[in-house]
């Protein structure tokens, strides 16, 4: 899918964030300046902000507080991406090397705390409540999630229930606050907002099932080392689901395994990949994607007819059948 054709029928818009983003980010020291032109060099697809501005011209007109809480979702997820990569002590992101790789850890963390910083100043100056708590909240369920897979890792006991409260904290919480937010500085109605903030919900959710399927089709090229999650102990839906359906023998072998391998043991990985592939646990995650995508397609019926509208479903079934 062309993410840039998709953003030239927003080109004012979207300059204007990239614009405001670029001077909001702007330090007096060099070092910082230097750290955030690998960040700008290196960027993802930035889908946080394109949901929001294409939902927000869906509903109405975007106007200067809609490019606001735009650059703002970008910052946060930005700003979470740089701590997880030392938490995850990550070398590379996106086939480019991580700030903490490149410069060091400690650089990564302040840089993530000053996006963090720069994006609260940011919502601060417009003095709405209700979209500062729509960030805020997000800022906690983003550390919440991920403290509670740090947990779950801990005691290698993650149900299907626990994997989607944690995606749900960790991931469908950004994209509720950055389509929420920016459909909800249009003026939009409640039951416009309650339809967004479900479908929001749901592609969140695919988006992290459909990451963490990734990690167990290493054909495919992702920019994202396969058997990453299971040598961090961390238990994603294809696994959960095969473990649900392998023989208590299999299961308690494999959490064995998991419990007293090394890190870099690529024989654990060969053993998951194995149990994962025999009980079809990257097909029925697959199945259970494409179910939070159409909730999500079908939240956008109650929008009129438009290219923005168009867009939206093309990056919902992107995100359930993209390989990249």
């Amino acid at each position: 899918m062309n993410i840039k054709a998709i953003q030239s029928d927003i080109k004012t818009e979207w300059t204007q964030f990239e614009e405001l983003m670029r001077k909001s980010l702007w330090s007096d020291y060099d070092l910082l300046n230097q750290i955030n032109s690998h960040l700008f060099d290196n960027k993802g697809k930035q889908i946080r902000p394109l949901l929001g501005l294409l939902a927000a011209k869906c509903c109405g007109t975007i106007n200067a507080f809609t490019i606001t809480c735009a650059v703002v979702s970008e910052m946060l997820h930005t700003a979470s991406l740089l701590h997880d990569d030392v938490a995850d002590e990550a070398p590379q992101r996106r086939g480019a090397d991580t700030v903490q790789y490149k410069f060091n850890p400690a650089a990564s963390v302040l840089t993530g705390d000053y996006w963090l910083a720069k994006a609260l100043t940011l919502l601060l100056k417009e003095k709405d409540m209700s979209v500062l708590n729509y960030f805020t909240k997000t800022i906690e369920e983003l550390s919440e999630g991920e403290i509670f897979q740090m947990q779950k890792a801990s005691s290698l006991d993650t149900t299907e229930e626990d994997y989607y409260k944690i995606i749900s904290a960790k991931t469908s919480s950004l994209f509720i606050a950055s389509v929420k937010s920016m459909v909800y500085s249009t003026g939009a109605s409640d039951k416009i907002l309650d339809d967004m903030e479900c479908y929001a919900y749901n592609l969140g959710l695919a988006f992290q099932i459909r990451d963490d399927i990734f990690d167990y089709t290493p054909q495919l090229n992702t920019g994202k080392p396969s058997g990453g999650d299971i040598k961090e102990k961390k238990l994603t839906l294809p696994l959960i689901l095969a473990l649900k359906a392998a023989t208590k023998d299999e299961r308690e072998n494999l959490l064995r395994e998991i419990r007293f391998a090394e890190t870099e043991d690529e024989r654990l990985v060969e053993n998951t990949f194995a149990l994962v592939e025999k009980y079809s646990g990257t097909a029925s995650a697959q199945k259970a994607l494409e179910e939070h995508c159409r909730k999500a397609e079908e939240s956008l019926s109650g929008l009129s007819e438009s290219i923005y509208k168009n867009h939206l479903i093309e990056l919902t079934r992107y995100v359930g059948s993209r390989e990249n």
